[in-house]
């Protein structure tokens, strides 16, 4: 009988563990906005990108930290990691803009290249032929901005640093990123080329979002830098307001617009591709947006999470001052 009750009880202990363990499997974002209060300062820090998502999320943002008395941006590395409790279903986030990450070293030497005593804002990183990253960002020279790259890996005998216009010389052209069909940032080396560029400009007063087409049987680095004509079109989704800092991640468009129907400033909104052109963009709602400024949103997928990862900054109430950087879920549409 004594050995019985205590079989039972084993089996009993077991199954109570195993209850225990793994009951959420699926990680979630949350659906309202968190502050990434360990990288955010009490400067302006603004227009990230997300080179790759892994285990540990290297994150370059534009902030104007360093600079206190002219305010001029610079782009910076830091390192956020997203840590999902699957026994208790709760996620910690730990970020630093000082940690040492060996296997991101180059990329952070890349990152500290393009600083200058102007403004550098946008950056976008993507893989033009593996394992070489190159990283994009608009840089404001004589007060127009133009789109810059510095590549991850330098020959630095006779080096330069390089940038191309695709429309007017005299309008800020700004925020590149790439999409096509099968094309998935921060997925080059495994997903198809890109086929568009997209990106900003306000050569006819006020920003609109454009497209730009690339050839597929070409370095997409050496087709912009080359004096090639570009087929250039605005996107039907523009209004006569500001429609900027765009982001395209698979089939999904996120920008920002002070477009008249906000909750106030400039909102977040996002499109999806359909046969032919963009949707109708639809407003992120008030569970994103403030009555305040919400700018340049990026988005990626995240392993075992059952929403996307957006990263934006605002200038609303309760951050460490000017705009801060935030987090947020959103659905995979």
């Amino acid at each position: 009988m004594e050995t019985a009750r205590n079989y039972f009880l084993f089996i009993l202990i077991l199954c109570l563990i195993s209850c225990n363990q793994d009951r959420f499997k699926i990680g979630q974002f949350p659906e309202e906005p968190v502050n990434l209060q360990l990288i955010n300062s009490a400067w302006d820090d603004i227009n990230s990108d997300i080179p790759f998502v892994s285990h540990t999320v290297p994150l370059v943002f534009s902030t104007n930290r360093a600079n206190p008395q002219t305010k001029d941006f610079n782009l910076i590395l830091s390192y956020v990691d997203f840590n999902w409790d699957k026994s208790d279903g709760i996620l910690t986030v730990n970020s630093s803009t000082t940690l040492f990450n060996e296997n991101f070293e180059s990329f952070r030497e890349m990152v500290r290249r393009t600083e200058s005593p102007v403004n550098e804002k946008g950056p976008y990183s993507f893989v033009d032929s593996a394992p070489d990253k190159i990283l994009l960002f608009s840089r404001e020279v004589e007060g127009v901005y133009s789109i810059f790259f510095e590549p991850e890996f330098i020959d630095f005998s006779g080096r330069t640093l390089r940038n191309f216009r695709i429309m007017d010389e005299s309008a800020n052209e700004m925020y590149p990123c790439f999409y096509g069909e099968g094309f998935v940032k921060g997925m080059e080396t495994t997903s198809a080329r890109p086929e568009m560029m997209v990106f900003t400009s306000d050569k006819d007063g006020q920003f609109d979002i454009y497209e730009a087409d690339l050839p597929t049987n070409q370095s997409v680095l050496h087709f912009l830098l080359s004096s090639n004509s570009k087929t250039v079109r605005k996107l039907s989704l523009n209004t006569s307001s500001n429609d900027h800092m765009p982001f395209v991640y698979g089939d999904l468009l996120v920008f920002s617009s002070d477009r008249p129907g906000g909750f106030g400033g400039y909102d977040l909104y996002y499109s999806q591709k359909t046969a032919n052109e963009w949707s109708e963009p639809v407003n992120f709602g008030p569970k994103i947006n403030s009555e305040f400024d919400e700018y340049r949103p990026v988005v990626s997928d995240y392993p075992e999470f059952s929403n996307r990862l957006m990263i934006f900054s605002s200038n609303r109430p309760g951050g460490l001052g000017g705009f801060d950087l935030y987090f947020v879920g959103i659905g995979k549409f």
